[in-house]
């Protein structure tokens, strides 16, 4: 198991600031849903680096993102003894 970012979708799109998505270095990591207005991470791209959580905490001052464990996230994907299946 390892950490994985995760959006608080209200908190981030209340402030609306796109910034984890230009300094995310994992190309296609962190996108953007115009359905939601937030920020969303891309569970199989995401290298736990926590930089996206640095830009939303102190650049943006935002605090939308934290890291969870990959088994606690509320939504994206199922666990199964063979691997991630995303759904």
């Amino acid at each position: 198991m390892y950490y994985i970012a995760q959006v608080d979708k209200d908190i981030c799109s209340a402030k609306n600031c796109h910034l984890c998505t230009t300094y995310c270095p994992e190309t296609n990591c962190i996108n953007y849903s115009e359905q939601d207005k937030s920020a969303y991470i891309s569970v199989d791209r995401c290298k736990a680096c926590e930089i996206c959580i640095y830009i939303c905490k102190e650049v943006a001052k935002n605090d939308a993102i934290k890291m969870q464990w990959i088994g606690e996230l509320d939504e994206g994907f199922v666990i199964k003894k063979s691997g991630v299946v995303l759904r």
